[in-house]
């Protein structure tokens, strides 16, 4: 089972053990409306200790799901870092905003797959995917 589920049932245990004690004393808790605030305050704590690791869960996946598009994109391993962002959160996406590479073009990323190479557009042979001349024909290629 996992840690931090534990920790929370232990929290919602609490909670709920104080509104039953705090349901027990109802009468001496009462103002002149009827409310009852010490049990409307466990419960509010209650429900905000259940609530804020659900929100924190949720933002954990977005930026992992996000993570994971934008290194796909940038022809990098997207599962390393949706991981990455799922353990890490913010601090995984402050790093891969620091490390993640310029986006590649349609063409870039085929020659990718192709173990890094591409034609030549003049002469049509094959060339390795960075070079900026053609060994061949001495094409100059644009940066």
């Amino acid at each position: 089972m996992k840690p931090w589920f534990i920790v929370l049932a232990a929290i919602v245990g609490l909670v709920v053990a104080g509104a039953v004690e705090a349901a027990a004393q109802e009468d001496s808790q009462t103002d002149d409306s009827g409310w009852n605030w010490r049990w409307w305050g466990f419960a509010g704590v209650g429900a905000l200790v259940c609530f804020l690791p659900l929100v924190a869960f949720i933002i954990a996946i977005a930026i992992g799901v996000w993570m994971y598009r934008d290194a796909e994109r940038r022809g990098k391993e997207g599962t390393l870092w949706l991981l990455v962002g799922l353990v890490g959160h913010v601090i995984g996406l402050v790093i891969w905003l620091i490390v993640r590479p310029p986006v590649l073009s349609p063409e870039e990323r085929r020659a990718r797959s192709r173990g890094g190479r591409r034609r030549c557009i003049r002469c049509g042979r094959v060339i390795p995917f960075d070079a900026v001349l053609c060994p061949y024909c001495g094409h100059r290629f644009p940066e």
